[in-house]
This record gives structure tokens, C-alpha cells and sequence, in this order.
């Protein structure tokens, strides 16, 4: 196998499960921060913030992604010019760091830190 036409189809990979990670969180904010110990998520700048650079986010990986899938670039059949330095910082960065960073959001998204202990507490008291 070509490395170019390796490097091109993982980083496509990694950029399509970065899109749906970060999708996933985003809506996963938008229902489950809607209240709570913290209020709501539009009620502070901070929650505000953190919704809109989500979205932001998303929007950038969603079109880069749809427009692989609805294109049938997923899969490269030719090699890029060369596998050069940047080939190998994409697959590096959408296979290695960006998803664990967005996955981690998701995870803190779904299960809060504090929300085990505050239910310990609610339940003990």
C-alpha cells in the first residue's frame, strides 16, 4: 500500500469520527446542561461560550466531512502529491489528539465530575 494513500484515507477517517464527536457533544450539552447546580447552559458566559466554540467546531469538521462522504473521497484511489510532513501532522492530529481531547469533553458532558459525589451525598444524607 502507497503510505500517501494511507496517510490521505486515515486522516479522512479520523476527520469523519472528529465530526461526529464533536456533533454528539454539542447536542449532548445542548439537553443535558439545561439546569442544575450550574443553571442552565445559556444563562452564563461561560456555558454560553463553551456551547458556541462547539458549534463552531462542528460546523468546520460536519462540512469537511460531508463533503468526503457525498463525494466518495473517503477512500482515496490515488495517492496525494507526497506524503510530506503535513500528511503526517493531520492523521497525527485527527487519529491521535483531537479525538481523545473532544471524546474527554463528551465524557465530562455525560458524566460530570462532582455528579457521583453529590449523588453519594444525596443519597448518605
Amino acid at each position: 500500500m502507497n503510505a500517501g494513500i494511507f496517510l490521505a484515507d486515515a486522516g479522512n477517517i479520523g476527520l469523519i469520527v472528529c465530526a461526529a464527536i464533536d456533533t454528539t457533544a454539542a447536542v449532548s450539552y445542548a439537553v443535558r446542561a439545561r439546569g442544575g447546580e450550574h443553571g442552565a447552559w445559556w444563562r452564563t458566559p461561560v456555558g454560553l461560550h463553551l456551547m458556541v466554540f462547539m458549534i463552531a467546531f462542528a460546523v468546520v469538521l460536519d462540512e469537511s466531512a460531508v463533503y468526503l462522504i457525498t463525494s466518495g473521497r473517503v477512500l482515496v484511489s490515488v495517492a496525494p502529491l507526497r506524503p510530506d510532513w503535513f500528511a503526517w501532522l493531520r492523521v497525527a492530529s485527527f487519529c491521535t489528539l483531537i479525538p481523545v481531547v473532544l471524546a474527554w469533553r463528551l465524557w465530562l458532558i455525560l458524566r460530570p465530575p462532582g455528579a457521583r459525589v453529590a449523588a453519594a451525598r444525596k443519597d448518605g444524607a
